[in-house]
């Protein structure tokens, strides 16, 4: 009888010790959560993208020379074409855009 006693204790002891394990994982898992769900928020990805850009030079390089192609793109559409309500004229327009955007790539890009 006394040996089942034992067991019956080591039992108890074991079942004890699982619990513990299994709220201190729980624990872990909750704060993994907060963590995860924190860096998913919009706002935290937008932050950490820009950080990003921050402290790297040829990123800066890269979205700069991005930003100025489209730019030139956009406003030689405008400048030539203007406001139009022709189809032809808009596609026109858009083949416009796109090949002074390349161009204007092409030429900043090779800058540097």
């Amino acid at each position: 009888m006394a040996a089942y006693k034992d067991q019956n204790t080591q039992l108890d002891q074991k079942i004890a010790n699982l619990e513990i394990e299994r709220n201190i994982q729980r624990i872990e898992l909750k704060n993994q959560l907060l963590i995860t769900y924190e860096s998913v928020k919009p706002l935290n990805i937008l932050k950490e993208t820009l950080s990003e850009i921050n402290h790297s030079p040829e990123t800066k390089v890269n979205v700069a020379e991005t930003a100025l192609s489209l730019a030139g793109g956009y406003f030689s559409k405008k400048l030539i074409m203007g406001k139009s309500n022709s189809f032809f004229k808009k596609i026109l327009g858009y083949g416009l855009q796109y090949g002074v955007t390349k161009l204007i790539s092409k030429k900043v890009h090779s800058h540097y």
